[in-house]
């Protein structure tokens, strides 16, 4: 059976079906894992909070420790992704073998990513491929009038412009910033810029939030371990 997760906005119903089980919740949206052939007849929404767009499409395989849930699942998902991403305005038609380079590539940059995190060497070929895909023609940024872009490229321009920022962060000073989530199951890689550099979480309203409601049903548990409730002043 294939799955795919899905974010959707509070008050929508994401499928024609019910979900198989929720697997995240924010602030203004729930992220749900699905049946792959259900998971377009909702809203669905890319989450962009690793603080580089390199690892934000890293990210795009998620849960890869336990249950890995791949959300470039069809050509129309990478395209989704790009516009989300807010690096092409029309990205056109992405083809199977299209898709097949952004996964290779993507995984090319999670590898580098981990190493980067790990203070390991970058594999060969990783690095390679990442080089490589940046060869190509980026997406073309456009004035079009006074607070107004265009912003143009397909498949292949997208691909080269990730992979051109995959190489700046991994060639320079940030990539000792990248951090994994320190979430249970969450594998999302993101940079931890905040001034006393210790970030935990890739996001406190879904990994920070589930984390503290655990840490508070132990703590409560301990306290507790019959499951009785404390004795209140009626009851001495």
């Amino acid at each position: 059976m294939a799955v795919a997760a899905v974010r959707v906005r509070r008050g929508i119903q994401p499928t024609r079906h019910a979900p198989l089980c929720v697997i995240g919740q924010g602030y203004d949206s729930t992220i749900l894992l699905c049946h792959a052939d259900e998971r377009h007849t909702g809203v669905v929404d890319f989450i962009f909070v690793s603080d580089h767009l390199a690892l934000d499409f890293a990210a795009t395989l998620s849960w890869r420790a336990s249950h890995p849930i791949e959300l470039l699942a069809e050509p129309a998902d990478l395209a989704a992704w790009a516009t989300q991403a807010g690096l092409t305005d029309h990205p056109g038609r992405v083809s199977r073998a299209g898709l097949d380079r952004a996964r290779s590539l993507r995984e090319a940059i999670y590898r580098t990513a981990v190493a980067a995190e790990q203070g390991a060497d970058a594999a060969v070929a990783d690095v390679r491929l990442i080089r490589e895909c940046a060869r190509g023609p980026q997406v073309v940024v456009a004035l079009k009038a006074l607070g107004e872009v265009e912003r143009r490229g397909g498949v292949d321009e997208v691909l080269a412009t990730v992979a051109t920022r995959a190489g700046e962060l991994f060639g320079g000073d940030d990539r000792r910033l990248v951090r994994v989530c320190a979430g249970t199951e969450c594998t999302r890689l993101f940079l931890d810029r905040s001034r006393a550099g210790n970030r935990r979480w890739c996001d406190k309203l879904s990994c920070g939030s589930r984390a503290n409601a655990t840490a508070y049903r132990r703590r409560k548990s301990a306290a507790h371990p019959s499951g009785a409730a404390p004795p209140g002043p009626c009851d001495e």
